[in-house]
């Protein structure tokens, strides 16, 4: 049996990476490594375990085309695809049966106590973040094809490994779901009405599961303005900075919720969500919550960060950011269109079409400049990351 914890999840997501270096697709020379390795050549995978009842609802307060989407998938719909995956089709004798019929999600709340959600990032290699970053810096109007290289390599990376980390934790007791691209999109058209997909959900990308939402409820990192998460860590008194692509893990199983950080397992609390809410509220500028977070627009002893709205070709950052004193700028309000429940809608037209015009000029071109600045160059505030680990401390434990 796997013990559910951050360290022993790291460690097979990490053996799970090494192992598929024995695949063509994946033997590189140790020098063209993409992900970010420590000194021992070891990925730096970050993982953040979470574990919740059956009834719970991960996107409560959240449902909103302007944030999340309006029809997200939840545990009822992983644990739909999963049933009529896994229905019986055939009886005791073999013979095969008249109804095929899944098993309910009732079903599942009375065979299994809690859902483990396991979130992992497979950060990119700080090298290479850094190469682009002086190449932009050389040319604003440039790409880089050992960025697009590196971040094709990482998706397929992460993808695979995540699905191989499932398959490790599967045992008879247990009902396990990677939600890698494929399970996700396969998710999103089989288990979510059609009339609730696409548009009708919100801008998304790749389906109605929202992998940076889920890493953000886990504590796994920060949402920024530029809607990146990042992880930031204290090392030595230095902070290091992680980003990279993030998949899930979905798990039912017959243990109880653990509620007291046991294994580093999290449990996300009211309090917590209410906690994350005004964290990823840019219009708060109260210092209270500006001290906890590790995106610095907002200034807090020091001139704030903001580079990532400033190297924004498409101006889809500005035109989606409140100002660092909490307040859109005025041609931001009057896109009246835009804003769902007081919440702005992301430039998605805007960021999107530029990209994809380039794109089809250059197969590989990427942009990118927002999460590599960010990685590369954004602020960052030592005091801000240990409040937010002592709040996390604080707030997801129930007794």
């Amino acid at each position: 049996m796997n013990t559910i914890s951050v360290g022993n999840i790291s460690g097979i997501v990490q053996d799970k990476i090494l192992e598929l270096h024995e695949e063509p697709e994946f033997q590189w020379s140790r020098n063209r490594t993409t992900y970010r390795i420590n000194k021992e050549g070891i990925p730096q995978a970050k993982v953040a375990i979470g574990n919740v009842p059956l009834d719970y609802d991960l996107w409560k307060g959240l449902r909103n085309p302007a944030v999340i989407g309006l029809h997200p998938i939840g545990l009822k719909e992983i644990w739909n695809f999963y049933a009529n995956k896994r229905k019986e089709r055939v009886d005791e004798s073999g013979r095969q049966t008249i109804f095929q019929i899944p098993r309910s999600y009732e079903y599942a709340e009375k065979q299994f106590n809690r859902a483990v959600i396991i979130s992992v990032m497979l950060p990119f290699s700080k090298e290479l973040v850094n190469g682009y970053i002086q190449t932009i810096k050389d040319n604003p109007y440039t790409s880089s094809h050992k960025f697009s290289r590196m971040y094709n390599d990482v998706n397929l990376m992460i993808n695979k490994a995540i699905v191989r980390t499932a398959i490790a934790l599967v045992e008879k007791e247990n009902a396990v779901v990677a939600m890698d691209d494929k399970t996700v999109g396969a998710i999103s058209k089989e288990a979510i009405p059609e009339v609730r997909q696409g548009v009708s959900h919100g801008p998304s990308k790749g389906g109605n599961y929202p992998q940076k939402s889920i890493a953000a409820l886990l504590g796994l990192g920060q949402l920024g303005v530029s809607r990146i998460l990042f992880r930031d860590e204290i090392e030595n008194n230095i902070v290091n900075r992680f980003v990279g692509p993030i998949r899930s893990i979905v798990i039912f199983d017959k243990n109880d919720p653990i509620t007291d950080g046991t294994n580093s397992v999290m449990y996300p609390t009211d309090d917590w969500r209410s906690f994350l809410f005004k964290l990823y509220d840019f219009t708060n500028i109260d210092k209270e919550i500006n001290n906890h977070r590790f995106c610095s627009l907002i200034p807090h002893n020091d001139g704030g960060c903001g580079k990532c709205i400033s190297c924004c070709p498409s101006g889809a950052l500005y035109n989606s950011t409140p100002t660092p004193q909490g307040n859109y700028p005025d041609e931001v309000k009057k896109q009246t269109h835009r804003f769902y429940n007081d919440k702005v809608q992301f430039d998605y037209a805007s960021c999107c079409d530029d990209r994809g015009q380039l794109s089809t000029l250059y197969p590989e071109w990427s942009c990118a400049r927002c999460v590599t600045i960010c990685a590369s160059e954004g602020i960052r505030r030592s005091a801000s990351i240990k409040n937010y680990y002592n709040k996390m401390e604080e707030l997801t434990h129930l007794n």
